[in-house]
């Protein structure tokens, strides 16, 4: 399987959307990510991030679920209403690993489930799992 740098080579640098209301969190995951090779747009809300999907299309989104104002099931529900993001891979960031949390997140929209607290390598090979498989799909 192709490296993240592998893949930015071919394809030029993927770009990671998160969203996550905790602002500590939310740093040092992108700070990481950015070590890590990816371009990442990091928003605290759902509404911000819904502006830059539309602003600059992501290659994936990274979204915390338990979000004041717009939670991240509604955040992926509208994502997946927008023609040019519905294919977009997902992954739902939550503080439980309770089934029906997963399932429910699956069902909203996202494409995988991650517990936090979730150590950045560990996001970065979700990441690189999913956009290698959705960036050969949508070159061909």
């Amino acid at each position: 399987m192709a490296t993240g740098s592998a893949i930015a080579g071919i394809f030029g640098m993927i770009r990671v959307l998160m969203v996550e209301d905790s602002e500590d969190v939310l740093y040092v995951l992108q700070i990481e990510l950015e070590w890590m090779g990816y371009q990442v747009d990091a928003t605290t809300n759902a509404t911000a991030a819904l502006a830059a999907a539309q602003c600059a299309r992501p290659d994936v989104i990274v979204s915390d679920l338990g979000m004041p104002g717009i939670d991240g099931f509604e955040f992926i529900r509208r994502i997946r209403k927008i023609p040019d993001l519905a294919s977009v891979p997902a992954i739902a960031l939550t503080g439980t690993s309770m089934d029906k949390d997963v399932q429910q997140a699956l069902a909203y929209g996202f494409t995988a489930h991650l517990i936090k607290p979730v150590e950045a390598i560990q996001l970065g090979k979700r990441i690189e799992q999913l956009t290698s498989r959705w960036l050969e799909r949508r070159a061909s």
